[in-house]
């Protein structure tokens, strides 16, 4: 079992993000380190060539100095006679006079006259594939090749050996007399000897301090992940206030405001959620109260039938409001879901308008208002019939109630204008009320804000209050048909509330013009 934990733990360890990073930054180092140590190699070998031709055209040089006027080589007498080595040797310690030629170094003149003269250990079969190969030259001064010779070192049997050579051509008063072939061994050992064991020993040690460098960055990197890991666990559905406050002018900083922004509206989220919650239980309380109130009091003992039609009449009212309630809940909660299915035509404004005002005139006679109708231009829209007479209906119920008591009237007029350079349709709701305080305006669209001390002068116990759900209807239904809801208002002098709808064009004929307030 504890075996189990323990390579568990390793496997988190090795998937974490830190562990990843490191093992790629290693790759990415070894494959950069392989590829240096391939170029640092050939620019060494480059080097070691371009070293060795240069050694050879010296060579070259000072053999072709020798050239007598027989047209021969004179080495021996310019250098001193030609010591076979069978060991490796300097140049200098062939002989003190300053020997051209190494011990496994070969040169081959072939004079015009075919006349062949070769020094050091090269073998016969040599000598004539370097004579095939001067046939094929095409006369270049100097040239450079390598190829495999054979070579006998002492008394063993002749052994290929791959040697460098270059060809130079022998004039005399502007008139080729020859061609010197000079040839020294092709050995890169020495180079690779000294390379490869610094990129062994450098290699593995560079790999490791940039494992342990990475890990540590990594690690330094990650930090503010794991803070803001541990911050999430930490949080709580019911704990939204924690922030990270990470003040970085990075990535880091990035996700930690964006997450802070997360937090945030969470928060405020689940606080209107909250308030919400209670505004609704508490809507619902009240009448479900008065209900149960009434049936009791009805069932306590036998009543009149006038006093059993009163307690109907009081549970049928709050089964009203009960079930306007619900319903607004319901139309909100669809909203928020964005499953509110809108099924958006052609509508004219004025039409709607103008059925409001027939289907609330009773209403409005029953409070003592007069519901008065202005320019009802023909203004088409593009919307949902059903849901803008709903938004309608809720600002000229608002109006009607709230004016009940303070004021006689209430005005519904529709016009055109143009806001922005574009054209717009409006409808306005105004009232001769109260008004509205000040203060009172910036909520007046949130959900379950009620006014009524300000407002309701109505007086009338029987009719039950609104739930403050009709303003928020209202605004959504605006802001969903890509429009908005304005309200002015001055204390005493009433209130005006208008609803900005983007025409659909083109305006027909007839249609009333206007400025935008």
């Amino acid at each position: 079992m504890r075996l189990r934990l323990r390579f568990a733990t390793f496997r988190h360890w090795l998937g974490s993000v830190r562990v990843r990073l490191t093992l790629w930054y290693l790759a990415i180092l070894a494959l950069i380190f392989l590829v240096f140590g391939a170029i640092l190699s050939g620019v060494a070998v480059h080097q070691a060539q371009v070293a060795n031709q240069e050694t050879l055209h010296s060579i070259s040089q000072q053999l072709a100095s020798t050239l007598g006027a027989d047209g021969t080589l004179h080495v021996d007498a310019a250098f001193g006679d030609y010591p076979y080595f069978s060991g490796k040797q300097t140049i200098e310690n062939l002989t003190g006079k300053g020997y051209p030629l190494g011990p496994f170094d070969i040169a081959v003149y072939f004079s015009v006259s075919d006349a062949t003269q070769q020094f050091g250990p090269i073998a016969a079969d040599g000598v004539a594939r370097l004579r095939t190969l001067v046939a094929l030259r095409s006369g270049d001064q100097s040239s450079y090749a390598q190829m495999n010779l054979p070579v006998s070192l002492g008394k063993s049997a002749a052994t290929d050996m791959t040697y460098s050579l270059a060809f130079t051509d022998i004039q005399r008063q502007g008139t080729s007399v020859g061609t010197l072939v000079v040839g020294r061994q092709v050995d890169y050992t020495s180079t690779f000897d000294t390379l490869v064991p610094g990129l062994i020993v450098a290699g593995p040690i560079t790999l490791l301090i940039a494992a342990l460098g990475g890990y540590w960055l990594a690690s330094r990197a990650m930090r503010p992940v794991r803070l803001i890991t541990r911050t999430a666990r930490e949080i709580g559905e019911t704990d939204l206030s924690r922030r990270l406050h990470l003040k970085r002018h990075d990535e880091m900083g990035e996700l930690a405001s964006t997450f802070d922004r997360m937090l945030a509206r969470l928060e405020a989220a689940f606080d209107r959620q909250r308030q919400f919650t209670a505004d609704a239980s508490h809507e619902l309380r009240t009448p479900l109260t008065v209900v149960n109130l009434e049936v009791n009091r009805a069932l306590a003992q036998r009543r009149s039938p006038e006093e059993y039609e009163r307690a109907l009449q009081v549970v049928q009212a709050e089964n009203d409001y009960m079930s306007r309630l619900v319903a607004n809940l319901l139309t909100l909660a669809r909203a928020d879901a964005g499953e509110a299915a809108l099924r958006f035509e052609r509508v004219d404004l004025g039409d709607v308008a103008l059925e409001v005002v027939e289907r609330l005139a009773p209403l409005a006679r029953e409070h003592d208002i007069t519901l008065a109708v202005g320019e009802l231009p023909e203004l088409t829209v593009a919307g949902d019939r059903m849901y803008l007479t709903h938004m309608l209906s809720n600002l000229v119920e608002n109006a009607i109630k709230y004016t009940a008591g303070t004021g006689t009237r209430v005005g519904v007029a529709t016009c055109a204008a143009t806001r922005d350079g574009s054209a717009w349709a409006c409808v306005r709701v105004e009232d001769d009320g109260p008004g509205i305080a000040p203060e009172h305006l910036p909520h007046l669209f949130e959900r379950f804000y009620r006014v009524d001390t300000a407002r309701s002068q109505s007086g009338d116990d029987d009719t039950p209050d609104g739930s403050g759900l009709g303003l928020a209807i209202a605004q959504w239904v605006a802001h969903s048909h890509g429009g908005d809801v304005q309200v002015r208002s001055d204390v005493g002098s009433g209130t005006t509330f208008e609803v900005w709808l983007p025409l659909s064009p083109p305006l027909h004929a007839g249609t009333g013009t206007g400025s935008a307030d």
